[in-house]
């Protein structure tokens, strides 16, 4: 196919896909799951993003190619100027987000966030101790989210947040398609292509940095909606991903898939918080959930110890080398954040790789030293068992995406705030239980949506007849076996 002819198949894709979307969107009105938090997380994921999209969208960026052979584009200054002004807003609405959880009353603190932000914290007291700038804006700006991300709601609402993101990206990707098809691909490399014949990169500048976000999007995406459009909308972030031809992501796609088919996990529902899922807790899906969290975060954190050959994996070796050398230097606290972007100064590094190490393993041994290791490690074990046995289903299919990619990239940013921080937010905003409160300080509902509306409208028009049967009794129809009020009926399917 002519590359018209795909970004016009992508282009008519990404607007049918908005039908779904809008169903998706009409369910969560209708249960109550878009809220305060959920337009925190979108607004973390959208406002990082953006001027990376405005400098692909422009002329005079600056453009080079890495070792990998991956487009990098450096900011225009229109984009730049962006990145300040989004910098300062997010850190101003981070901070009225903080203000109006705590004064609502219906904040609780979630550790998670707190555990991500001592690690950025780490990384922060590395720069001082190795000479390096202390606290720089995006530094600043990503500790803020996170300690606002503390008193946020888990659980469902920030799920959304994070799905509406990898969304947006994807529609806008499409639409960009259609009205400049030849900025939204590259000519395949011989060691890999789109399954289009071409490299699609979507709103951002490479098909890494696009096929990474909707990759990781996937888990919040069959998670946090509801009805069946959520496979729907999940299998079409998997295609793009495809398309895109990113190893990486396309990897991370199949992974998220394979784990949410096996595992069918699902949030509480706070109209069923009495009733445990046999097959979140099942045994056999339990040694899935360590099998695969051992094996990729095993291969993760030792593919760059391996003294692999000088051309594997994309010649990752040749730069993890770089950086295992230096380890010995500063074992205990590493050497800070800003420490491998030093590097191009010196020659070292190519400027195109001054972002990160290409593992987010190495990555935090380098930025934080053993102690960032422990504190990352700490917030996976706090991540994965938060929940019990019932809620494993949930956080591993969220978690064991981001361990396969950081077998070759860096997902989880701990030293500024980047594109991928929105799913770094979410995933520590997992309900502590898969069977407890909503995390809203507020009593969860014992009716669905549709019957709380229903028994509000018959108690005005029977006002004057016998009260209706409470919780604790029962409700039957004609013809029908009694059955607890409150138990799932005939309303909203999910």
């Amino acid at each position: 196919m002519s590359p018209h002819a795909v970004a016009l198949v992508l282009g008519i894709t990404a607007l049918l896909a908005v039908i779904p979307i809008l169903l998706a969107a009409r369910r969560a009105r209708a249960f109550g799951d878009w809220d305060l938090t959920a337009t925190f997380v979108l607004a973390v994921g959208m406002i990082a993003s953006l001027p990376t999209i405005l400098s692909g969208l422009g002329t005079t960026q600056p453009v080079t190619v890495n070792a990998f052979g991956t487009v990098q584009v450096g900011l225009s200054a229109g984009a730049y100027r962006v990145d300040q002004a989004g910098n300062a807003v997010l850190l101003g609405g981070s901070v009225l987000f903080f203000a109006l959880r705590c004064f609502s009353g219906k904040a609780r603190l979630n550790v998670a966030p707190l555990i991500a932000a001592g690690i950025c914290l780490v990384t922060a007291t590395s720069d001082a101790l190795n000479g390096h700038q202390i606290f720089a804006s995006r530094q600043v700006v990503l500790l803020v989210v996170l300690l606002a991300a503390a008193v946020a709601r888990p659980g469902r609402s920030a799920f959304l947040g994070a799905a509406a993101s990898g969304l947006v990206l994807v529609v806008l990707g499409g639409i960009r398609a259609l009205v400049n098809a030849n900025g939204v691909f590259r000519d395949c490399r011989s060691d890999k292509c789109g399954v289009f014949g071409v490299l699609y990169t979507g709103v951002f500048p490479n098909e890494n940095t696009f096929g990474l976000a909707l990759a990781l999007s996937i888990p919040f995406v069959w998670i946090a909606l509801r009805g069946r459009v959520r496979v729907v909308l999940a299998c079409y972030l998997a295609s793009v991903v495809l398309a895109t031809g990113s190893r990486q992501a396309i990897a991370t796609a199949v992974a998220a898939l394979l784990f949410l088919l096996v595992l069918r996990p699902q949030l509480p529902e706070p109209w069923s918080l009495d009733k445990a899922d046999a097959r979140t807790g099942a045994t056999g899906r339990t040694w899935v959930v360590l099998g695969g969290v051992a094996v990729a975060g095993g291969a993760g954190f030792a593919l760059p110890f391996l003294n692999l050959g000088p051309d594997s994996l994309s010649q990752r070796e040749v730069f993890w080398s770089v950086a295992r050398e230096q380890l010995p230097a500063s074992p205990i606290v590493g050497f800070g954040a800003k420490a491998w972007a030093d590097l191009y100064q010196v020659g070292q590094i190519p400027v195109a790789l001054t972002y990160s190490v290409h593992n987010q393993w190495l990555d935090i041994l380098y930025a934080g030293g053993i102690i960032g290791l422990l504190g990352f490690l700490a917030l996976l074990a706090y991540l994965l068992l938060r929940g019990g046995s019932g809620g494993l289903a949930v956080s591993s299919c969220v978690i064991i995406p981001v361990l396969v990619t950081s077998c070759l990239e860096r997902p989880w940013s701990f030293g500024i705030n980047d594109w991928l921080t929105f799913t770094l937010v979410a995933a520590t905003l997992i309900p502590v239980t898969a069977h407890g409160s909503r995390g809203s300080g507020t009593p969860a509902p014992t009716q669905r949506p549709t019957e709380r509306r229903s028994r509000r409208s018959l108690s005005g028009a029977h006002a004057s007849t016998a009260p209706l049967v409470g919780p604790a009794r029962t409700a039957t129809g004609a013809g029908s076996r009694p059955r607890p009020v409150g138990s799932p009926g005939r309303g909203l399917r999910r």
